[in-house]
């Protein structure tokens, strides 16, 4: 056989198939690229069997008219929920120690507040902190403020900070005694997106949720399983930000009015390394967290700080 026969050939045993949309390619892709991440060398038949579909499907385009060229990436996720999962896959993989309650989790987080064009009265405010937070919120926790990469004049200060019953988020210690299964932990979720933002309907309470937990160190197995329910959520879409630190990753985004929340993940590994929050008349904010490595104690001389009482 020659070229000219086989399209030929190909053109006639697609005649009368329905023209490939992205609902019919998309399970076809997905398989196809679970198949790439396996590493492992096709045999030539199936590689000449792959080719042949291939090349049905070019021809299939071709006798609608068009020719609609895609490239892939073969690690390259096929949806925001891929994403989802493939980060909930990473959050375990690699978990760091299991601190004691009376322990230090020891982390930098980098927040960046930028005015959007058209807003007044917003920031821009620029913090980069390295942060000793008690396990079980009961100990005084320092805040290392240092001057960030776009503010490199900004002071640099430390302080003892007293966590206050009732606000912010809960401690690490409390987020350890959520519940993994899938209900409960939606419905933890909602309730903390609806603390965030009043009058939400539930999935965007979830979403909501899921982004302001993950903003401090949270249990890698408790991060598993707010990424799977993520990924059931309707509205996600991926799209490519870079984080507070200046690093592009892939980003799973919800907008939810005047709302645009993001995830932000690593290109290859999916670990995540921070977020976004788009809220039309506020502004935006980047921020991004290190791993947490565990201490017991602070650093030496901290004890001595002026400590900042709860307001």
């Amino acid at each position: 056989m020659n070229e000219l026969t086989d399209l030929t050939e190909l053109r006639d045993l697609f005649a009368d198939k329905p023209h490939p949309t992205a609902d019919r390619l998309a399970p076809a892709r997905t398989a196809l690229l679970a198949e790439a991440r396996t590493q492992r060398r096709p045999r030539a038949r199936a590689a000449g069997l792959r080719r042949l579909m291939l090349a049905g499907g070019l021809v299939a385009a071709m006798t609608a008219g068009v020719i609609a060229v895609q490239t892939f990436n073969a690690s390259a996720p096929a949806s925001a929920a891929e994403v989802l999962r493939l980060a909930a896959a990473a959050a375990t993989e690699t978990p760091w120690p299991e601190p004691r309650d009376d322990q230090y989790l020891h982390y930098e987080r980098i927040a960046e507040t930028r005015a959007e064009k058209g807003v007044p009265n917003v920031g821009p405010r620029h913090i980069t902190g390295e942060i000793w937070e008690s396990v079980d919120g009961s100990r005084p926790e320092l805040w290392w403020h240092k001057p960030s990469k776009s503010r490199p004049q900004g002071p640099e200060y430390k302080e003892l900070r007293t966590r206050c019953p009732g606000r912010g988020g809960p401690a690490y210690a409390d987020l350890r005694g959520w519940p993994t299964d899938q209900e409960q932990l939606r419905h933890k979720l909602a309730e903390r997106g609806n603390e965030l933002h009043r009058n939400k309907d539930a999935a965007a309470a979830v979403w909501s949720g899921a982004v302001g937990i993950l903003g401090t160190p949270v249990p890698p197995k408790l991060q598993e399983a707010i990424f799977t329910i993520a990924a059931t959520l309707p509205g996600i879409e991926t799209e490519e930000l870079k984080d507070a630190t200046g690093k592009s990753g892939i980003a799973v985004t919800r907008v939810d009015g005047r709302f645009r929340e993001s995830l932000i993940f690593d290109k290859t590994s999916y670990v995540l390394l921070g977020g976004q929050e788009l809220a039309l008349g506020r502004g935006r904010e980047l921020w991004s967290v290190t791993r947490p490595q565990i201490t017991d104690v602070l650093p030496a001389g901290s004890t001595s700080l002026k400590r900042r009482g709860c307001r």
